[in-house]
């Protein structure tokens, strides 16, 4: 079967959409635990913008990864390690979404009741990988053309 080429504009439109979950990100402020304990809307709110930026993110790769190469990522962990090795994120964010993913899994299949604390804290880490994911992407996308 004939690869099918990048869709440059669906990559973007998802790199758009990372901008924005992490400027409502941004305008969250800082957390912790208590006050997502306390707020159940901001929990939920938070916790759907940390599900959503893994799910577009490993998107992004997963669709990079069909359309240049034949390597089929049977786990979202094993996608992001095959764009880093296939050029598009480097290996230090590479590392850091693969965590994301492990708390990505919890939240979204609820393995077990996730430490408000520990969602508080991946806050901050969420927002410079997602500024270093679209900010790395973008480049690929410049200089493959």
């Amino acid at each position: 079967m004939t690869p099918r080429p990048v869709d440059v504009a669906s990559v973007q439109a998802k790199l758009r959409s990372l901008d924005e979950l992490g400027s409502a990100l941004r305008l969250v402020g800082e957390v912790d635990g208590a006050r997502l304990g306390q707020d159940v809307l901001l929990r939920l709110a938070v916790e759907r913008a940390l599900t959503q930026t893994v799910d577009l993110a490993v998107a992004v790769c997963s669709h990079v990864l069909a359309a240049e190469t034949t390597t089929v990522p049977t786990t979202y962990r094993d996608a992001v390690r095959a764009a880093a090795e296939h050029g598009l994120i480097g290996t230090d964010l590479a590392r850091s979404l693969v965590a994301a993913v492990g708390l990505r899994n919890i939240l979204v299949h609820e393995y077990a009741r996730a430490d408000l604390s520990i969602v508080a804290a991946a806050v901050p880490g969420a927002q410079r990988d997602l500024a270093d994911f679209v900010r790395q992407v973008a480049s690929w996308l410049q200089h493959r053309r």
